[in-house]
């Protein structure tokens, strides 16, 4: 059975590490109800409702917590940095899947805790109806990741980071109810993906599909920059250079035995300040100019056909990734319109040999129809028989034989004759 991590444990180790000393009161409080064989829900305040529900959904994870702290505690253990309270509870417990639906309220300090995306075995990771703006570089961590649910949050292309490549083994992403106008150009890069939901982003994907029929130049749209400057003025540091280089290398640098694992986290924490280049291998700060490229898949996962937006750093990059992509798009469509075409056609053929069959059983039944008068009767049968350029009419003329010897065995009155 898997082990689930729920939104109230979060929000309780998110007040905790905020007010370090409600976790010693109630460390100490929990430790002595537990000696006592006392009610742990006595008198719990209503703020802290999530430890409420902590206490009487899993009573023996909260406890295990407390017992490893208090040793932690005698034999004067120093935490490392970067482990905190909610890292601890995490490696503890092994957890699987992670539930963080609506644990965020609009206007609510809504920013993701790193410790949910370093437990190594998470399988599944819900973060539906967050009010979330942005999904932080780390998720690249979780290796065996499968599904990621992202549904009904202000997400736009530009915040979902490139590291999400890095989930190697992510098969469903749920990205409906968005901001997006169009799918990041990296989910191209991810070939296990399987199912891709885009619902509720329509009214902004229909802004982009209006550069489906333009020509290449068209899609290709140059971008000032943003005007935030959020790097210091000061020389950057050998960290920061070496930084640019890993991400525009586009590497998974968590799993790199090269990449050390302070560098990691430094990494993490500039990835959102650069663009990276679609084409080629280089990290441009987001106040650097560079190029809006969009591009259609047709099909894409079962979907007729689907908007990508890429950011480059050239127009030697947007012309060497736009160019080969629209002529995709051409050969596909016209693969597909002449699937379509012979798919009427085959219907149409169909179509006509019912029919055919048809009017030659109103003859030979005695029932004439309303658009075929009975003098062309014989014509009809006659053309029936003399076509033989398809087995789907030589069917027909058996189907006439057998049928005329049946009704001659029988000596019924005929309105026509076998020719």
């Amino acid at each position: 059975m898997c082990n689930v991590f729920n939104g109230y444990e979060l929000l309780l180790f998110k007040r905790f590490n905020l007010h370090p000393e409600e976790w010693i009161e109630w460390r100490d409080k929990l430790r002595q109800r537990e000696e006592d064989g006392t009610d742990f829900i006595g008198d719990i305040p209503r703020e802290l409702w999530y430890l409420s529900v902590a206490l009487h959904q899993r009573p023996r994870f909260l406890l295990h917590l407390v017992q490893d702290e208090l040793e932690k505690e005698k034999k004067q253990y120093l935490r490392r940095i970067g482990e905190t309270l909610l890292t601890t509870y995490i490696n503890m417990n092994h957890f699987t899947e992670f539930h963080l639906d609506s644990i965020f309220k609009y206007g609510e300090d809504n920013k993701l805790p790193k410790e949910i995306f370093k437990c190594p075995n998470v399988r599944y990771l819900s973060l539906k109806y967050n009010c979330l703006y942005e999904i932080p570089p780390d998720i690249g961590r979780l290796q065996k990741l499968k599904h990621l649910a992202l549904t009904n949050n202000r997400l736009h292309v530009q915040s979902i980071p490139h590291s999400l490549t890095f989930c190697s083994s992510l098969r469903t992403l749920l990205l409906d109810n968005n901001l997006l106008d169009a799918l990041p150009g990296f989910l191209l890069q991810m070939p296990n993906i399987e199912t891709v939901h885009r619902h509720g982003n329509h009214n902004y994907f229909k802004s982009t599909f209006m550069w489906y029929h333009t020509d290449v130049y068209c899609r290709i749209m140059p971008l000032v920059g943003s005007s935030v400057d959020i790097l210091p003025k000061k020389p950057f540091k050998l960290s920061f250079w070496a930084a640019k280089a890993i991400i525009g290398s586009k590497m998974n640098f968590f799993v790199d035995e090269n990449v050390a694992p302070i560098l990691r986290d430094y990494v993490c924490d500039v990835y959102e300040q650069f663009n990276i280049c679609q084409n080629c291998s280089s990290a441009c700060l987001i106040s650097e100019p560079g190029f809006k490229v969009i591009t259609f898949k047709n099909p894409y996962l079962g979907n007729t056909c689907v908007p990508f937006q890429h950011w480059v750093c050239s127009l030697n990059c947007a012309k060497a990734l736009e160019i080969p992509a629209r002529m995709e798009q051409i050969r596909k469509a016209e693969h597909l319109d002449a699937l379509y075409e012979r798919y009427v056609h085959d219907c149409q053929q169909s179509f006509y040999v019912c029919e055919r069959k048809r009017k030659v059983f109103s003859c030979l039944s005695g029932e004439v129809d309303d658009d075929l008068p009975e003098s062309d009767c014989d014509t009809v049968v006659s053309l029936t028989s003399a076509q033989s350029t398809s087995t789907c009419t030589q069917s027909t003329h058996s189907t006439v034989s057998e049928l005329t010897m049946d009704m001659q065995h029988k000596n019924k009155p005929k309105n026509c004759a076998i020719m």
